[in-house]
């Protein structure tokens, strides 16, 4: 059986290859000098962009290709097949939305600017590989991940924001709750108030589950993904314009 290499090792060897050159861009997209070979696997993916990203999921990655902001490559088995290049481009989506707030047809402008050279964003090449992190992550070493006190991981515990998966800990994509949860009750917020958004939360993710359920049911698995991911992403696109609309009044 042939071993397949890590996708560290893809995105160093893709990274290496086009060295010291100017690549030439697929379809002209962005970053132009990266690699646009299609070298990693979904899997592959998360790896190299969950530590920054803990909440990324395969589901996520379908729904930002549906909307044309990262387009893999398709193999002829319909496997998405990413480019060094499309993991940046995931990146930025992600910045862009976690940073910034910005909806996602905006992100698309900027990219189409980026596309066409008339918007710089510098990229700088990583090489990871987290292999051996730990599945799970106690409470101090969550609290650590988050950059916030131990207090906080009991407070979202307390809130309904995370729940301990196993006996052994947290599950890691926690990190991403925990640092907004230790951000909002830096802020002032407080655990009775930080309950309400998390009821509210649970509502909204509710109702995105709902609309992507007949879909689901005909066994459009992948057409109920994006559904999903459409609803909630315009619900937090609107409670952050409804808070910012309400704060500048």
């Amino acid at each position: 059986m042939v071993s397949l290499p890590s996708a560290a090792s893809r995105l160093e060897r893709a990274a290496a290859h086009h060295a010291g050159a100017e690549p030439t861009p697929t379809e002209g997209t962005w970053p132009h000098r990266l690699s646009h070979d299609p070298l990693l696997r979904v899997s592959d993916v998360l790896r190299l962009v969950q530590t920054e990203f803990p909440a990324l999921t395969p589901s996520k990655l379908r729904f930002l290709d549906s909307q044309g902001l990262v387009s893999p490559v398709r193999t002829a088995s319909g496997y998405r097949q990413y480019s060094p290049a499309d993991v940046e481009r995931v990146r930025f989506v992600l910045r862009q939305q976690r940073d910034h707030y910005r909806p996602l047809a905006v992100i698309a402008e900027h990219l189409a600017a980026l596309d066409a050279g008339t918007m710089h964003e510098a990229v700088a090449p990583r090489v990871l590989d987290d292999d051996d992190a730990p599945a799970y992550l106690s409470a101090e070493a969550l609290a650590t991940s988050a950059g916030v006190e131990p207090e906080v991981v009991s407070a979202a515990v307390e809130a309904g924001v995370i729940s301990q998966t196993t006996p052994a800990g947290f599950d890691r994509d926690a990190v991403t709750a925990i640092a907004a949860v230790g951000a909002y009750l830096s802020a002032g917020g407080d655990v009775r108030t930080l309950r309400g958004l998390v009821r509210a939360a649970h509502r909204e993710a509710e109702l995105a589950e709902s609309a992507a359920a007949p879909r689901r049911a005909r066994g459009d698995g992948e057409g109920a993904d994006a559904r999903e991911e459409a609803l909630s992403e315009a619900a937090i696109g609107l409670f952050a314009a409804c808070v910012r609309g309400s704060v500048r009044r």
